[in-house]
């Protein structure tokens, strides 16, 4: 009996291995999203005063990266990893326009299964317009865009008809093409296309401008909430008021000298600023807040003799280049953070020649500025045993991205010419779009469907989406993200667009049909009444909570379920939206 026990035993511990063995593949497979440190800070359980939000850009990113995985010209590497990612089955998001982070934190009782649900709850910074279009649209108005036209090919240069590249910077500067006082309409609609360039100028300007991620990467001042806003108390926007940047903003360069004072902390002492022209816009020496315990002149090229009758202040310089910079004016430096924090200010258009320029064809390498200059524009630099020359600084600054400008985007960056060399090598279809491209596109009806969105570049891998919504936007989306993609996709129902009458109609009809698409985006528009009392929001953030429930038991094993939370009347706060974003588990 004992020995037959024993086996009865080893039959049993068999099964039970092979079950343990099968639920640890299990999870092995399942995907999960891990969050680096940039993710970690952008957390809601995250202290306020030590939160960083995420940008939409980044959302973005992932949406698009669960999409088409390798394939995707971008991925959110930035603050995320997303594992097991081939495991994927669908994607699915949920984007609710009448809630924000604020609301999430003061009824973050009433999000019970939500809380449940998602370990990843983070903070939002959105555009207050166009929200939708904005998360489909690929962001190429920025100098890496061409590395994406490098990995996607020429063809994607469709993408330059992306409808508004300001949203994002928007959102962070949300005084970007607002009204003046005492103006009339802004006139920040001028397309791109019908803008003609400079003189001197063989592409777009604006193509150089450092986008939002790389600001924040770069620790430019931004006016962000968060650790960030305590970071930067204190610091003033170069305007009250800007314009969208285009072709034609003028471009101004900078470059700041500092000393060490009492605080032991390096101080501002000089300010110069050139136009195109090389001409002296703004040249000023400063008196520190605190004493000067050391000139630093072998690098500043400031001495005591200098600095004994001056009076200008910190406050002073700010007034000054608050009242005398155009409102869409492009700052143009050698690692123009150091001199913007310099200045305790904050500017949307900048242009880094410490980032432009790569001679060594390592990315993130930089150069000197007097490396740069020798290099590229056969001139010594910084060679005075006094010390630096802001004026001389800043205008070999200026004149490296004009020479840029009369070249290509690839001038001065090994990196983006060894790219564009391997993709010449395997016959890749690689390069920025020439006006001639641009407007064979718009000859072209047949490449009319290759698109900026997320859903142009999911049609061309035969990946299936579909939008729902509730409100009365359809017929934008169908307009914004093109006929002809409609078209051509419903003839392989590749793309579906569905208006329903009521949010509810909306959510059942993605919980009942999220299983045939690869990506699902359901977009409600919550009503005012919906919001008109505490009473009313609560009842209606229960209700969406259950929706969020039931969504989320829709969806597939190892389906993503993502919900925006993506804010509510225009104004500061409520651009702040909250991101929730889990994988389900068999």
């Amino acid at each position: 009996p004992d020995q037959k026990k024993a086996k009865l035993e080893d039959a049993d511990f068999r099964t039970l291995k092979a079950e343990v063995n099968q639920k640890r593949d299990r999870m092995r497979n399942i995907p999960k999203l891990r969050l680096k440190e940039v993710g970690e800070e952008a957390l809601m359980k995250t202290k306020p005063e030590e939160r960083v939000p995420l940008l939409l850009d980044d959302i973005q990113a992932l949406l698009m990266y669960t999409l088409l995985r390798t394939d995707s010209p971008t991925n959110p590497n930035r603050w995320a990893a997303l594992e097991k990612s081939a495991k994927l089955t669908h994607t699915t998001v949920l984007l609710i326009e009448g809630l924000t982070s604020d609301d999430f934190t003061e009824y973050e009782s009433d999000f019970k299964e939500c809380k449940k649900i998602f370990h990843n709850i983070l903070q939002v910074v959105t555009p207050s317009e166009r929200l939708v279009e904005e998360l489909a649209c690929i962001p190429l108005s920025d100098s890496h865009k061409d590395i994406l036209l490098a990995e996607y090919g020429s063809l994607e240069a469709a993408m330059l008809a992306c409808k508004d590249n300001l949203l994002i910077r928007k959102s962070i500067f949300n005084n970007i093409g607002l009204e003046q006082p005492g103006e009339g309409e802004d006139n920040g609609g001028e397309e791109y296309d019908d803008v003609e360039l400079p003189p001197g100028d063989k592409f777009p300007r604006t193509q150089l401008l450092l986008s939002p991620i790389q600001m924040i990467n770069e620790d430019y001042p931004l006016p962000l909430t968060g650790c960030l806003k305590h970071r930067y108390a204190g610091y003033v926007t170069t305007n009250d008021h800007y314009a969208p940047v285009s072709p034609k903003s003028p471009m101004f360069g900078l470059d700041c000298e500092m000393c060490k004072t009492s605080i032991g902390a390096s101080e501002l002492t000089r300010v110069s600023i050139i136009d195109e022209e090389g001409n002296e816009f703004y040249e000023t020496l400063v008196r520190p807040e605190n004493k000067i315990v050391d000139y630093l002149t072998q690098f500043s090229g400031i001495t005591a003799e200098m600095m004994k009758d001056v009076s200008k202040t910190l406050k002073d310089v700010q007034k000054d280049l608050r009242n005398k910079l155009p409102p869409d004016a492009i700052l143009v430096g050698q690692s123009l953070n150091f001199d913007l924090n310099a200045l305790k200010m904050m500017h949307p258009y900048v242009i880094d020649t410490s980032i432009l320029f790569n001679v060594t064809g390592t990315p993130g390498t930089k150069s000197k500025l007097k490396v740069l200059s020798q290099k590229f524009l056969k001139r010594d630099i910084q060679c005075s045993s006094r010390g630096h020359n802001s004026i001389e600084d800043c205008t070999a600054s200026l004149e490296l991205v004009k020479l840029k400008l009369s070249k290509n985007i690839y001038f001065g960056d090994q990196w983006l010419q060894d790219r564009r060399n391997y993709h010449k090598r395997v016959k890749s279809k690689v390069g920025i779009a020439t006006p001639e491209d641009i407007q064979r596109l718009g000859e072209n009806s047949t490449t009319t469907e290759i698109t900026a969105t997320l859903f142009g570049h999911a049609r061309k891998k035969n990946k299936k989406s579909e939008i729902v919504t509730n409100g009365d936007n359809l017929d934008n989306f169908a307009g914004y993200f093109g006929e002809a993609i409609k078209a051509n996709a419903a003839a392989k129902n590749l793309l579906s667009f569905q208006k329903l009458d009521s949010d509810k109609a909306a959510i059942e009809h993605t919980m009942e049909k999220c299983l045939n698409y690869d990506f699902n985006l359901c977009c409600l528009q919550l009503k005012r009444d919906d919001l008109a009392t505490v009473d009313a929001k609560r009842a209606k953030i229960e209700q969406i909570d259950g929706w969020v429930r039931k969504l989320f038991t829709s969806i597939s094993v190892n389906g993503l379920l993502v919900v925006l939370l993506a804010g509510g009347e225009v104004n500061e706060r409520s651009r702040m939206a909250v991101a929730m974003i889990q994988t389900r588990k068999g």
